[in-house]
């Protein structure tokens, strides 16, 4: 049997053994019972419910479960979820990570800071760049898994991640510091205060790395040079509160980094440097009164990005310069109120507008190029509502949504959401849901092409959710099809309408709290895919894929946690990837990368009341892969710090 196969049967062992134990309560490490009280989230309809009030597949990442993180990146974090793989979480610092949701492609999960989307539009797909978001700075994490564009609009065709961010009442200070492999280093100060009504929170995080080469030196010359990695991070949130029903939030905050990177695949660049700055600014104002809630939020995103090669280090580039500049605006009002005992709607509209900029030169052994992107904008307006429908038992519960989209480009779309849900007994439901979304062209590409459509997709999942004091358990199937998908056309050059793809897959996921303030972790995500699109190799002629480019069909993590007493805690986990298949370049065939196995631990020590030491390790084995043809990831590292908070 294969490693592949040994390692698979071994996980899937430890979850039906965990299914079968019975257990008390769980006693967290302050000595503490708790009980599976339902998690209250907000991403899944925009209003604060309990996790158990919908029939959408929502993860919640919680500030104890961050904490058990410190030391790595919002991005490695997101990795350990089911159904979520992010190639380039674990490559050089600094390197932008993609994001596939159940497969879906870069730039089909919509990403929102505290509700807002986020994104880039000089970027292709216009992506967010997780780098510019420090885990320091993060309360908790809620992932609303499947088609989500009737609530969220465009770029929700694999799902959403809600970041939510820091708020904290009373007047102290937290600092935090750590240290490790790579020359890896991090500072943050944060102040919390208040003044009459309004409460306060301001700080600076600080994170640098002298990295290793993130291309791969296939030759052994030695020559490969570290490309470091150097981040600061400014952030400012006020809370007034007007009155005990309104509520005025106010925040900004300015992330900007520089990274040294390669010159491509297998490929030294000894003076090339990224630059990646934005600044998110932004108001909420909110009324809340038994079950009617009224919010209104907006934001404004400015996104800086250049890449600048000023040497003769590559032997026919003597200089090269290229410069993006982007900003958007996002409006969005709502009114959720109760009609009747069992009957919850929710009715809104959002607004955004985007636009870019970019200007080009270089000097090369053909002599000096320059080229001036006229700025370019797109914006869309949209109308949406949900109706949340209980029976009065409170064992059905239905969830109905539409959307009507405006595009200044392309025109109208709409999107649906059906999502019902059965209590079986307390603690078992059938979950489901069917939906609609879509995704528009980006900037980038209908500067192109002003001919582009969006992309349709349809969502539909089926599954069991249980809950008791000592396991926590959810089984999910998936299914997907995505037609008018954008991607480049390499006969003519152009971004076209044309794939068409196919996912289908499984996610398990089970919690299970053991005896002495112990409890395990496990999921495992099966992921098929098919897409047809242009022939890689010929260009010319229309091939269908049996797998995605970078997405593995199966993942396995496992994770152990331990409170040895009320002051030290720790955690071992273990992560497997199949293999996948990655570009080879341009006209070649697709190169299958190899799976790997990822062994970590992490270690908390109380010191006191406030003081919190930590040690976190990854890749401990030190198992070499490529999360990226032709590109380094992550080997040992080790790093240790402290926070007082």
């Amino acid at each position: 049997m294969s490693k592949k196969l040994i390692t698979l049967s071994v996980g899937l062992m430890a979850t039906t053994l965990l299914f079968g134990q019975k257990d008390s309560l769980f006693q967290n490490n302050y000595g503490k019972s708790e009980s599976n009280l339902e998690e209250v989230i907000v991403t899944a309809n925009k209003i604060e419910q309990k996790q158990n009030t919908t029939g959408k597949v929502v993860t919640v990442i919680t500030a104890a479960q961050l904490n058990a993180h410190a030391g790595q990146t919002v991005a490695q974090v997101l990795s350990e979820q089911a159904g979520l793989h992010l190639p380039g979480a674990l490559s050089n610092p600094g390197t932008v990570p993609s994001i596939y949701m159940r497969g879906a492609s870069s730039g089909r999960t919509l990403i929102l800071i505290d509700g807002a989307p986020v994104g880039d539009p000089s970027m292709i797909s216009n992506e967010f760049d997780l780098n510019l978001i420090p885990l320091a700075q993060i309360e908790r994490i809620e992932i609303l898994k499947g088609s989500q564009s009737t609530l969220y609009g465009s770029d929700a065709i694999g799902g959403v991640i809600n970041i939510i961010t820091k708020k904290k009442a009373g007047s102290f200070v937290n600092v935090a510091s750590s240290t490790g492999t790579y020359g890896n280093k991090t500072n943050q100060i944060a102040f919390n205060g208040s003044v009459a009504k309004i409460n306060y929170t301001l700080g600076f995080e600080n994170q640098r790395s002298d990295g290793f080469s993130a291309a791969i030196d296939k030759n052994n010359t030695g020559n490969f040079d570290r490309d470091g990695y150097k981040n600061n991070s400014w952030f400012t949130k006020l809370n007034y509160a007007i009155n005990n029903q309104w509520s005025l939030q106010a925040s900004t905050r300015k992330t900007s980094y520089k990274a040294s990177i390669d010159y491509g695949a297998f490929k030294d660049d000894k003076d090339q440097y990224f630059n990646n700055a934005t600044t998110m600014s932004g108001l909420q104002l909110k009324y809340k009164k038994d079950k009617t809630v009224f919010q209104f939020q907006y934001q404004y995103t400015t996104q800086d990005r250049s890449y600048l090669n000023d040497s003769a280090d590559r032997t026919h580039m003597i200089f090269e310069n290229n410069v993006y500049a982007g900003k958007t605006h996002f409006a969005d009002v709502f009114l959720s109120k109760s009609i009747g005992q069992n009957i919850q709607w929710i009715i809104g509209s959002d607004y955004r507008y985007g636009a870019y900029n970019q200007t080009y030169e270089s000097i090369s052994g053909w002599g000096p190029y320059n080229e001036n992107f006229k700025d370019t904008f797109q914006f869309q307006n949209s109308l949406y509502v949900s109706l949340l429908i209980n029976d009065a038992a409170k064992k059905w519960l239905l969830e109905l949504g539409a959307r009507y989209n405006h595009h200044s480009r392309y025109g109208d779309n709409q999107t649906f959401t059906i999502s019902p849900s059965y209590v079986i007994k307390p603690g078992l439901r059938i979950i489901s849901s069917i939906s609609s979304g879509f995704k528009a062209p980006s900037l980038y590409q209908i500067s192109y092409n002003t001919a582009l459509k969006a992309e349709t997709s349809v969502n539909a999942e089926l599954g069991v959710d249980y809950k008791s004091n000592p396991v926590d358990a959810r089984v999910v199937y998936f299914n997907r099809t995505i037609n008018n998908g954008i991607d480049y056309n390499y006969i003519d050059y152009n971004f076209f309408n044309f794939i068409k793809q196919k996912v289908n897959g499984l996610e398990v996921e089970l919690t299970h709290r053991l005896p002495h303030s112990q409890w395990v972790s496990v999921n495992y995500t099966l992921l098929n895919g098919q897409e047809t699109n242009q022939n890689r190799i010929t260009t010319t002629d229309t091939i269908t894929y049996n797998y995605l480019l970078k997405r593995p069909k199966h993942t396995l993590q496992i994770l152990y946690n331990i409170a040895l007493n009320k002051r030290w805690e720790a955690s071992l986990s273990g992560r497997f990837i199949s293999s996948r298949y990655d570009v080879g370049g341009y006209a070649t065939p697709d190169v299958k990368l190899g799976y790997y196995t990822l062994f970590n631990a992490h270690l908390q020590y109380q010191a006191s009341k406030r003081l919190h030491l930590y040690l976190d390790l990854q890749n401990i084995l030190q198992d070499r892969f490529q999360e990226i043809y032709g590109y380094n990831a992550i080997g040992r590292t080790v790093q240790f710090g402290f926070r007082f908070i």
